[in-house]
Formats: structure tokens, C-alpha cells, sequence
């Protein structure tokens, strides 16, 4: 894996990227391009567990919202 979630606090968290060296440019773009977008989806499920919910039901007009659980 060349993206990690290095350190954690209360208020921000570290993402580590780590970038092969390589012998083209083109190479090189698309192993930038793939490790960003890596930390990209691990900072999207970082920022997503923050705003978990206790489960209870969420009412909008007559419709009610209710969760299946996180691992649905």
C-alpha cells in the first residue's frame, strides 16, 4: 500500500503517500496519480467515520430513514 493513515488526534489525522521513483515521466504521472488517489479514498473513510451515526431513525415530512447497520 502506498498511502497510510500515519497518526491520529482529535482534531486531524496524518496521511502518508509514498511515491516510487521511476525511469519515465509517464510511469512516474500514473504512480503519482494512483497514490493520491489512494489517499484520497482513505481520507474520504477517515472523514466518513467521523460522522457516524447512533443508528437511530431519521424522520423527513412522513418518511422515515432507518440504517441497516455500518457493514451493509
Amino acid at each position: 500500500m502506498s498511502a497510510a493513515i500515519v497518526s491520529r488526534s482529535r482534531s486531524s489525522f496524518t496521511l502518508q503517500i509514498e511515491i516510487p521513483y521511476s525511469s519515465s515521466m509517464l510511469e512516474f504521472e500514473e504512480s503519482i496519480q494512483r497514490a493520491l488517489n489512494e489517499g484520497g479514498v482513505l481520507a474520504t473513510q477517515e472523514a466518513l467515520q467521523t460522522f457516524e451515526v447512533d443508528g437511530s431513525p431519521i424522520v423527513v415530512g412522513e418518511t422515515r430513514l432507518t440504517s441497516k447497520g455500518r457493514n451493509c
